[in-house]
C-alpha cells in the first residue's frame, strides 16, 4: 500500500510541475515566466516533499509482533528475543552460536543499512565452532526494534545492559563494523574493563569533536545539522522512503556496486551486496520512519556522548582499510595509534590496500564467516586468552 502511496505521490509531483511549466509561459510574459519556473518549481517540489515526509514522520511503526520477529530470526540462523526498555521501547536482538555453559559471550553490532540479521547470519556457524554465544542487537529504528529520539550513541549501551542482563550474561567481548564500530566503542566505555574484555572495530570512523581536535576529514559533515524534529527536515522521511521501499530504487544495495571499491567487491565477492540487500529488505519490517529519524541524524553520528580515549578495555583489535570510502583511514589510523600506545593494552592492527574497501574485512569465501579464515570473534577470543 506504501508503496502506491509513493507511486502515485509522485505522478502527481510529476503532472503538476509539468502543469505548472504549461501555465506559467501561456500566462506570464516570456522572462516573468522563466522566472517563475526556475525559481518555483525547485520551491513547490520542496514544500510538497516536505509535506510527505511530515506525513510519514506522523505515522507510527508497524506493531511490534513477536511471534513474526522469532521465526524471522529462525531464517538468519538465530533465535529472536527482545527487552523493554524502562521508556517502553522494544529492543530486538539475535541469539545465535553455541549453548554450551561454557561458551563466552561476543556481542557483535551491526552498521548503517543493516539490521542484527546480517551480522547473525554471517557469524552464527563461526561462533558455533569458537564456542561462543553471538548476541547482535538491532539499533533504535533498525529491524524490529522502537525508534529511540534524539538519541546519542552512548545511550545504546544502556538497551545493551538490559540484554545482558536478560541473558544474564558478566563478562564479554564487544565488536562493530562502520556505524556498529562507534556502538561497540560505547559498550566497551560504558561496562569498563571489568565485564568488556576485549574489543574490535572493522572500518571504524572519530567523533566530530576529535576530527574537529586533529582537523581530520569527518564524512558525517554531509548530514543535515538540523534535527528530524525540525519540520523543515520532515524530507529525511521522503528519502527514506525513496531508499528503501521505491521500485526500481530500493534497496541501497542495488547501487552499492557504484562506490569506488564496489566493482571489484560485486566481481569477486558478489554475496556480499547480496547479503546485505536481502538484509535491507528486513531493516524496514516495521516502516522505513526509524532510517528518516536516525541514520540521518547528525547529533548521533558525530556527537557520541563520550571520548573514546576514556575506554579502559585491555584488548582491542582495531582493522581499517586504506582504500575505504565510506570511512576515513585517517580515523583508523588515529585509533590503532590511540590504543596501541597505552601500557598494558594488547592490540591487532589490520591496515590493508586489497581493492574492497570499507568491505575488506567480510567474509572472503562465501557469504558466512569460517574458521579457517582471519576474523575479529578468533583474534579477540586469542587478545583475551
Amino acid at each position: 500500500m506504501l508503496v502506491l502511496v509513493l507511486t502515485v505521490f509522485a505522478l502527481v509531483l510529476i503532472v503538476a510541475i509539468v502543469a505548472g511549466v504549461v501555465a506559467g509561459f501561456m500566462l506570464l510574459p516570456l522572462l516573468p515566466a522563466i522566472v517563475v519556473v526556475v525559481i518555483g518549481i525547485p520551491l513547490m517540489t520542496w514544500f510538497v516533499v516536505v509535506l510527505y515526509g511530515l506525513w510519514r514522520r506522523a505515522q507510527p511503526l508497524r506493531p511490534f509482533d513477536a511471534e513474526e520477529h522469532e521465526q524471522d530470526a529462525v531464517l538468519w540462523g538465530g533465535n529472536g528475543r527482545h527487552v523493554k526498555t524502562p521508556d517502553g521501547r522494544i529492543v530486538e536482538y539475535l541469539v545465535y552460536g553455541s549453548d554450551r555453559p561454557d561458551a563466552k559471550v561476543i556481542v557483535q553490532v551491526h552498521g548503517a543499512g543493516t539490521s542484527a540479521a546480517w551480522q547473525c547470519f554471517m557469524n552464527a556457524a563461526l561462533c558455533e565452532e569458537l564456542n561462543l554465544k553471538g548476541i547482535v542487537p538491532s539499533m533504535p529504528g533498525y529491524g524490529y526494534s522502537d525508534i529511540h529520539v534524539g538519541r546519542r550513541i552512548v545511550d545504546f549501551a544502556r538497551d545493551v545492559e538490559l540484554i545482558l542482563d536478560a541473558e544474564r550474561v558478566n563478562t564479554f567481548m564487544v565488536e562493530g563494523a562502520s556505524l556498529g564500530t562507534a556502538h561497540a566503542m560505547a559498550i566497551a566505555w560504558h561496562f569498563g574493563s571489568d565485564r568488556c574484555v576485549a574489543f574490535g572495530i572493522n572500518g571504524p570512523y572519530l567523533p566530530a569533536a576529535i576530527c574537529e581536535e586533529f582537523e581530520f576529514r569527518n564524512d558525517a559533515e554531509r548530514l543535515p545539522k538540523a534535527g528530524a524534529q525540525n519540520w523543515y527536515q520532515a524530507w529525511n522521511f521522503f528519502v527514506a522512503d525513496l531508499m528503501y521501499i521505491a521500485p526500481l530504487v530500493s534497496p541501497p544495495a542495488r547501487f552499492m556496486h557504484l562506490l569506488p571499491e564496489g566493482k571489484q567487491v560485486k566481481s569477486e565477492r558478489p554475496w556480499v551486496f547480496e547479503t546485505i540487500g536481502k538484509d535491507q529488505r528486513r531493516l524496514v519490517a516495521r516502516g522505513t520512519q526509524g532510517q528518516g529519524w536516525d541514520q540521518f541524524s547528525y547529533e548521533m553520528n558525530t556527537m557520541w556522548g563520550f571520548d573514546p580515549r576514556e575506554i579502559g578495555t585491555k584488548n582491542v583489535a582495531v582493522w581499517y582499510a586504506r582504500d575505504d570510502s565510506q570511512c576515513p583511514p585517517e580515523h583508523g589510523e588515529w585509533l590503532a595509534d590511540c590504543f596501541s600506545s597505552i601500557a598494558g593494552v594488547n592490540t591487532d592492527i589490520r591496515s590493508e590496500e586489497l581493492g574492497f574497501g570499507h568491505f575488506t574485512y567480510m567474509p572472503t569465501n562465501g557469504p558466512a564467516f569460517k574458521a579457517s579464515e582471519r576474523s575479529l570473534p578468533k583474534t579477540l577470543l586469542d587478545l583475551s586468552g
